[in-house]
């Protein structure tokens, strides 16, 4: 007599959905694997930080175009345009210092019918100097400032950026509004009846 082995019969239905769970779970092993520090996201706000720490400076136009590494200096020079936060450089010469070690923009200095918008303010001159450091900027030579409609002329011209003080020398020339309290239009009325009434034909007895 033959020997009956029990045993289960698995559905094959049931091996392919084992097969593809276990494929799927490979799958997402593999591309869930730590990615390097460089490859990893950043975090939106810390990108933020990032943009608004750093000052774009857009060069529009220059004739010719130098960098010394080593030096830390860019110079271009001929009918420079550079586009700034807020405002413009135009000059015949711009020269960029970096620090070479850290690679942080230092110092800029125009030269040559300088014009700068900052703002507000519209300054011209001979030779410009703006610390990125200290948001100093300093002017030279034949300075006009414009305002609004107020008006500086001085040999040098010097304004902090923070704090908005302004301090000029040399030659200074001025022209500001005085801002005054005009009279209340009540008491100009009052004086005009009281005038009127001085000023009619007595009442009869």
């Amino acid at each position: 007599m033959r020997q009956r082995t029990n045993s289960t019969i698995i559905p094959s239905p049931l091996i392919v959905s084992l097969w593809a769970f276990g494929l799927l779970f490979s799958i997402f092993l593999i591309t869930n694997r730590a990615l390097p520090a460089d490859e990893q996201e950043i975090d939106p706000s810390q990108q933020e930080m990032v943009s608004e720490e750093e000052e774009v400076i857009n060069v529009k136009h220059a004739d010719r175009f130098e960098q010394r590494d080593k030096e830390g200096v860019t110079i271009f020079t001929g009918n420079v345009q550079i586009e700034r936060p807020d405002g413009f450089l135009n000059a015949d010469k711009v020269t960029i210092y970096e620090n070479v070690e850290t690679n942080e923009t230092v110092q800029t200095v125009a030269e040559g019918n300088v014009e700068l918008r900052d703002g507000d303010i519209f300054v011209t001159c001979a030779h410009a100097t703006l610390n990125h450091v200290t948001d100093i900027i300093e002017f030279r030579e034949n300075v006009v400032v414009l305002q609004n409609q107020d008006r500086l002329e001085a040999d040098t011209f010097r304004y902090n950026r923070r704090t908005g003080e302004r301090s000029g020398e040399g030659n200074i020339k001025v022209r500001f509004r005085v801002k005054t309290q005009s009279e209340p239009e009540s008491g100009s009325q009052t004086v005009e009846e009281e005038g009127a009434e001085n000023s009619g034909t007595p009442s009869n007895p």
